[in-house]
């Protein structure tokens, strides 16, 4: 079985593939129109695999599987940490057909990064696998200050300023800026691929909703 694949919306194709190999997951989600994960204005690239490591503790909530919005899970935003070794993946859905024209946004999350998502009240239907309790974005932070990869909530998990990494994946490293985070292609402010070894600075406004970035080492508050 192999991981999702990151399904983008309108002019974004993806980078490269976000395959990981395994067995016991779910069917294969591919991007809109190309079946990969962002690129180009709004490319999103894959960080290697990372190494094996303990499964990160994450807090009690909203569990995985399709959870119908407004019985098995409020709109709103909400947090949760990817606890697979595989990593996590998660969908918003307009309906429970399985039909990759359902899915109106998803992600893969490496094992201990962050995701966040906000679910709207048209949504009919969110999904997950491998990610522990999703839990209101609003709550204490997950990410317990570490400034890596993975979602930042700006305000909570990262405060506005400018900050720099180095690009430490063979893939390289990508970043955005969110306005939001429905996960919609129109929720990118701004984003960049960074070739390996190289230096990225990026200044996160206020006005910003939240971060992300894979690929890079520490980000530092210059």
């Amino acid at each position: 079985m192999s991981r999702n694949l990151k399904k983008t919306v309108g002019a974004f194709t993806l980078a490269a593939a976000l395959a990981v190999t395994a067995t016991g997951c779910q069917a294969d989600k591919s991007s809109s129109a190309s079946g990969s994960a962002k690129t180009a204005a709004g490319a999103k690239t894959t960080a290697g695999a990372k190494s094996a490591a303990p499964k990160p503790a994450a807090p009690k909530g909203i569990g995985n599987g399709t959870l119908i919005v407004g019985k098995d899970i409020q709109p709103g935003t909400y947090k949760a940490l990817a606890t697979d070794e595989l990593g996590g993946y998660w969908e918003r859905d307009k309906d429970t057909t399985g039909s990759d024209d359902s899915i109106l946004a998803n992600d893969n999350v490496d094992q201990g990064d962050q995701a966040v998502v906000t679910i709207l009240p048209t949504d009919k239907a969110f999904k997950s696998s491998g990610m522990g309790g999703w839990v209101p974005a609003n709550g204490p932070s997950l990410t317990r200050g570490k400034f890596g990869s993975g979602t930042l909530i700006v305000g909570i998990d990262i405060q506005p300023g400018t900050y720099s990494a180095k690009a430490t994946d063979s893939t390289g490293g990508y970043w955005q800026r969110m306005t939001n985070t429905t996960g919609d292609t129109d929720s990118i402010a701004a984003n960049d691929n960074v070739d390996y070894g190289n230096k990225a600075v990026v200044t996160i406004k206020a006005s910003d909703k939240a971060f992300e970035s894979n690929g890079f080492g520490p980000w530092t508050k210059d």
